[in-house]
């Protein structure tokens, strides 16, 4: 029987991972690799990644930097639904 303790717990590893994805994503395309892996991570990442791409083209556009920000403004929406996902715990737990 799952407890409400697990399943907030699988939640907030599964949040995790997608964030360490997104970082070690984010070291691999420095060095432009060319092997599967990277391209299943690529995969991987990019329906988190992929809603943040408009708001970092008009930020590039605006500062006229060559950077991409959005997988770090997705890390910053996974912290922030993490956050959301542990004070949603804490009201469950203080309901029941």
């Amino acid at each position: 029987m799952l407890t409400l303790y697990k399943v907030f717990q699988a939640g907030s590893y599964f949040l995790r991972i997608i964030q360490t994805a997104i970082l070690v994503y984010v070291v691999l395309s420095w060095f432009r690799p060319r092997f599967k892996l990277f391209f299943w991570l690529e995969n991987f990442v990019a329906p988190f990644v992929r809603p943040f791409r408009r708001l970092s083209l008009w930020i590039t556009a605006r500062l006229r930097v060559p950077l991409d920000f959005s997988c770090w403004f997705a890390i910053i929406g996974l912290q922030i639904i993490d956050a959301l996902w542990r004070k949603l715990y804490i009201l469950l737990r203080f309901l029941t």
